[in-house]
C-alpha cells in the first residue's frame, strides 16, 4: 500500500485491510463462478465490462447528476496488495470438492499468480469529485474494466458498491447548496458499520467539503480533513436528576458543570421544555459568561425548531446580546434545512445564525436501486477482433452500452463514446488501475475542488457516432429478429 494518499499510517492501512474481503478468490457471486467454470471463450478471452447508473437520483436539485467518489473504496481493498497463493488454494480446494457447484476458474487465478497476485486487469475511471449523468433516457458511465472474462466479472459486487459513496458524495453537495458550510455530521449511530462510516465521511468531504463529525475514529484516521465535534446529550443531564432536588436544579447543575468543563457548548433545552425551562436556563449562562472565552448555544433536536430558533434570537436581543448562534436536528434533510433557514430570515435574522446538523438523511435510501447501479459486459474478444455486445431488455432502460467505453466532455455535453474513437473533447476518464496496480493517486482536496469546478458545468449527454451506429446494427437485427 505503498504511495497512496490515504494510505500513510498504520492505522489507515488497517482501515482497508479490515474492509478487503476475507478471501478475494472467493469473493463473488455463485452465478459469476458458474459461468466462468463453463466456458473457455468466457473465462479467458479479453473482455470489457462497465459500470453505470442508469437512472438518476430521486432527490430535489439533482437534474441527473452524481458526483464520482469512494475510488479508494473500491480500490484498496483488492488491489493495494497482492491475492495470496492460500487464498487462491483454500478457494479452489472448497470449490472443486465441497461446494454444490462445482467449477472453479483455475487458470484465470492462476493467471493472478503468475502476475505476482495483483489481478490482471485495467481499469479506466471518472476520478473523484468528477460530475457524471444519468438523465432523459441516457446515462454516462463512470468505469470501464477490462481484462480476462473471469476476473473481470469476479469484481462486480465488489465494484457495484460504489453506489454507496457516490449517492452520498451528491447527496453531501447538495446540503451545502441548501444550507452552506455551516454543516455537522452526527449520523455514526445510523451505519451499519463503524468502518463504513469512514468511507462515508470521505464522500461527504469530496462532495459537500463537510469536515465536522461526531465520528472519533474518522477524525483519528484522517485528521488532515476531518475536525471532531461533539456537545451534551440528553443522558447527562439526566445523570443528574435524583430524590431532592427539582428538575430544573438538575438540569442548571448539569449545564453549568458541563460549561464550566469545555469552551464550547451546545446544550439541549428540551430535557423539561424548550422555551419554558431550557432556553431561559440557558440564557443565564450566555450572560454569567459574557466576555469570558467561552461559547454557549442551544442545540434543537425536538418540536418546532424555526419557532425555536426565532425565540432564541428574540431573547439574546431583548438582553443586549447581539451576536448567537444555534444548532438545529431532528431528521434535517436540505429542504427542512432551507425551510429552516427561510423562516428564520423572514423574521429578519442571519440565516448563518444556524448550524445544521444531520446524518440519517444520508443514509436514506442509499441503495444500489437507487442508482440503478449495473455492470454489463460490453465486447469480448474473439478470433476475428474485439466484438461489441450489446444486453436488451423486455424493460425499457435497462439496455446496455456496448464498447469499450471512454467519456470526453465539451461545452455542457457529456459524450459517451468508444475507445479507438478521435472525439473532439476533453478526455475525462484517467486510468485508475494498470495490470492490477493502483496507479490513481489524487487526494482528497484535488477530487473536491473537481466537484466545484465541474457542477454546475453539464446538462446534456450524447452518444458517439460509433456508439449510436453499435447500437443501431444491435438494435436492427433484434427487430428482425423479432419481426421474422
Amino acid at each position: 500500500m505503498k504511495n497512496l494518499p490515504l494510505v500513510i499510517t498504520d492505522d489507515q492501512k488497517e482501515l482497508w485491510h479490515r474492509l478487503a474481503p476475507v478471501n478475494r478468490a472467493a469473493a463473488t457471486d455463485t452465478y459469476k463462478r458458474t459461468m466462468s467454470g463453463s466456458s473457455d471463450l468466457f473465462a479467458d478471452n479479453f473482455s470489457v465490462y462497465t459500470l453505470a447508473a442508469r437512472i438518476g437520483l430521486n432527490e430535489e436539485g439533482a437534474h441527473g447528476r452524481y458526483i464520482m467518489a469512494g475510488l479508494e473504496k473500491m480500490l484498496y481493498p483488492w488491489f493495494a496488495e497482492p491475492v495470496t497463493k492460500e487464498e487462491v488454494a483454500r478457494a479452489q480446494e472448497f470449490f472443486t470438492k465441497h461446494a454444490s457447484v462445482n467449477r472453479f476458474p483455475q487458470s484465470a487465478w492462476q493467471a493472478v499468480l503468475d502476475n505476482n497476485g495483483f489481478i490482471p486487469v485495467d481499469i479506466y475511471a471518472l476520478p473523484g469529485g468528477q460530475i457524471f449523468l444519468a438523465k432523459d433516457g441516457k446515462y454516462v458511465p463512470m468505469m470501464s474494466v477490462e481484462g480476462r472474462g473471469a476476473l473481470v466479472t469476479h469484481l462486480e459486487p465488489h465494484l457495484e458498491n460504489i453506489f454507496a459513496p457516490i449517492i452520498q458524495a451528491t447527496k453531501a453537495r447538495l446540503f451545502k447548496e441548501a444550507a452552506g458550510s455551516q454543516f455537522a455530521e452526527f449520523g455514526y449511530r445510523s451505519d451499519q458499520n463503524e468502518n463504513n462510516h469512514v468511507t462515508l465521511m470521505l464522500a461527504l468531504y469530496v462532495g459537500g467539503g463537510f469536515r465536522l463529525t461526531s465520528d472519533d475514529q474518522a477524525v483519528i484516521l484522517f485528521p488532515q480533513y476531518f475536525k471532531d465535534i461533539g456537545t451534551v446529550g440528553h443522558e447527562f443531564i439526566m445523570a443528574y436528576q435524583r430524590q431532592g432536588i427539582s428538575l430544573e436544579e438538575a438540569q442548571e447543575q448539569a449545564f453549568r458543570d458541563f460549561v464550566q468543563a469545555n469552551s464550547r457548548s451546545a446544550l439541549l433545552p428540551d430535557v423539561i421544555n424548550t422555551m419554558t425551562s431550557g432556553l431561559p436556563a440557558i440564557l443565564k449562562l450566555v450572560k454569567e459568561y459574557q466576555g469570558i472565552n467561552k461559547v454557549i448555544m442551544p442545540r434543537f433536536d425536538s418540536g418546532d425548531v424555526p419557532a425555536q430558533c426565532i425565540a432564541w434570537k428574540r431573547m439574546t436581543l431583548a438582553a443586549g446580546i447581539p451576536m448567537t448562534k444555534m444548532v438545529v436536528e431532528d431528521g434535517y434533510t436540505p429542504q427542512k434545512a432551507k425551510d429552516t433557514k427561510r423562516l428564520y430570515a423572514e423574521a429578519g435574522f442571519d440565516p448563518d445564525d444556524i448550524i445544521v446538523g444531520a446524518g440519517g438523511y444520508f443514509q436514506q435510501g442509499c441503495l444500489r436501486d437507487a442508482a440503478s447501479l449495473v455492470y454489463k459486459r460490453g465486447a469480448t474478444m474473439h478470433p476475428g477482433g474485439l466484438e461489441r455486445s450489446l444486453k436488451f431488455s423486455d424493460s425499457p432502460g435497462k439496455e446496455s452500452i456496448p464498447g469499450s467505453i471512454r467519456i470526453y466532455g465539451k461545452g455542457n455535453t457529456m459524450i459517451v463514446a468508444q475507445a479507438e474513437e478521435e472525439i473532439d473533447g476533453e478526455p475525462l476518464m484517467v486510468k485508475v488501475v494498470e495490470n492490477g496496480r493502483i496507479v490513481y493517486g489524487e487526494d482528497l482536496d484535488a477530487q473536491r475542488e473537481r466537484v466545484e469546478r465541474t457542477w454546475n458545468q453539464y446538462n446534456r449527454i450524447e452518444y458517439s457516432s460509433m456508439t449510436q451506429r453499435i447500437i443501431a446494427e444491435r438494435t436492427r437485427e433484434r427487430e428482425a429478429l423479432l419481426n421474422s
